[in-house]
């Protein structure tokens, strides 16, 4: 797959929706210096795992998760990533 094909972002995907808010909190306590208000946006042309640009008036983050469902074992391992 090319890089061509990674054409920006757009609001998340209502099957890809999380708590926006409860990730905030999550991340004002982990990552130093992290303030909001957070923005999230869904990378498009993403096909395995889901990957989210997460923006504040600071910085900057990729968030890549499991898709939702079911899933083999051996599939989507973010851990080793």
């Amino acid at each position: 797959m090319s890089s061509a094909q990674f054409i920006g972002t757009t609001e998340v995907q209502e099957r890809h929706w999380f708590d926006e808010s409860a990730l905030a909190s999550y991340l004002r306590g982990r990552l130093p210096g992290f303030e909001g208000p957070l923005r999230v946006q869904q990378f498009e042309g993403v096909q395995s795992n889901p990957t989210f640009l997460l923006g504040t008036p600071a910085a900057s983050y990729v968030l890549r998760r499991k898709p939702p469902g079911k899933l083999l074992p051996s599939a989507h391992a973010i851990e080793r990533e």
